[in-house]
């Protein structure tokens, strides 16, 4: 097991990228050598869905973090295929995913396996309630949406937001922090029941490569944090070792060191104790207003500290500009 981080040198797709870019190069390498690349995308009703590609030109729709659970069971038959050629073979998904490939396909030489670092996969239906009240909001449908990124990094990767952009030219942007379909994934509230049982963390992974957020960056390695997204990867085997050693940098990072910042490296999700009601209320009444009443507590408090870092900002200013006058005052 060795720890590499990875920054894409092409700022574009860096900044297309949830992360460092690590998938792109991995993807963009298996492309040119003649093979396929799987991995989540949105299909025409903006539902997630997992697909192949063998082109460069559509490796962009695979790019980016995608929140919702995918049947990867979809892709079996050409994956059985492409195994037959003996062409490279890339196959992205989630831990289990990964497993449920290794289980059925076993060691394939021309396969290469990546999982993500997994918090857990909400289950689709909640993408699909969310989406849908979104743009009824809105006042659009979804032969209206252009596109969606779940980690739009405008205002930097550690302040992403969630986006949707529209064919008219408008668009939808909320920050995550703020954004409740984000916040009930990252609180347990729709994670599909397996994932809190999850058997797959390290060092039980099934990928030659896990990879994921490098958090915890600007404690780690505060030398690259520059907020524009870094890649962590895990070697997990050694054909995965192989590939990184050829394209990324390795560190002296434990798995203890990074799993401090990015827990759900060796961790499983718990799940919160009223997620049945939760379930419930999203069935009955809709998905917001299951997740105002179950998320009240966290956007109060994200409420609270926005406006203590309002109050110390205007504060900070205010002295700032008290002896800023001062001080020109005495040169006068």
């Amino acid at each position: 097991m060795d720890i590499y981080i990875f920054n894409n040198t092409n700022s574009d797709i860096r900044a297309r990228s949830s992360a460092g870019g690590l998938f792109s190069i991995l993807a963009e390498t298996t492309i040119s050598q003649g093979g396929s690349v799987y991995g989540a995308t949105f299909d025409n009703d903006w539902r997630i869905c997992h697909s192949r590609i063998d082109n460069i030109a559509n490796l962009d729709t695979l790019r980016r973090s995608k929140y919702a659970f995918t049947n990867i069971s979809t892709c079996f038959s050409k994956l059985s295929d492409d195994i037959s050629t003996n062409k490279p073979i890339l196959v992205v998904g989630t831990p289990c995913q990964i497993a449920i490939i290794r289980n059925k396909f076993g060691e394939v030489t021309n396969m290469l396996l990546v999982e993500v670092v997994c918090h857990g996969a909400p289950h689709p239906k909640y993408w699909d309630l969310y989406l849908d009240e979104l743009l009824q909001y809105e006042g659009k449908t979804r032969d209206d949406i252009e596109s969606v990124n779940f980690r739009d990094k405008s205002e930097g990767w550690k302040n992403y937001s969630v986006r949707v952009d529209f064919k008219d030219g408008s668009h939808f942007i909320q920050n995550h922090r703020d954004n409740p379909y984000i916040l009930a994934f990252v609180y347990d509230y729709t994670l599909r029941a397996g994932c809190v049982k999850c058997p797959f963390k390290h060092p039980n992974s099934k990928a030659d490569i896990s990879m994921g957020d490098f958090w915890g960056i600007e404690a780690l390695a505060p030398e690259l944090d520059n907020n524009l997204g870094t890649t962590l990867a895990i070697t997990n085997t050694t054909k995965g070792k192989k590939i990184l050693e050829s394209m990324a940098t390795p560190t002296s990072l434990s798995i203890e060191e990074v799993a401090k910042y990015n827990p759900a490296i060796v961790k499983a999700p718990n799940a919160p104790s009223d997620k049945s009601m939760f379930e419930d209320i999203a069935a009955i009444d809709g998905f917001h207003p299951a997740a105002s009443r179950f998320l009240k507590p966290v956007f109060n408090n994200r409420k609270k500290n926005t406006s203590l870092r309002s109050t110390i900002s205007h504060f900070i200013r205010s002295v700032y500009t008290f002896f800023t006058k001062r001080c020109l005052k005495i040169k006068i």
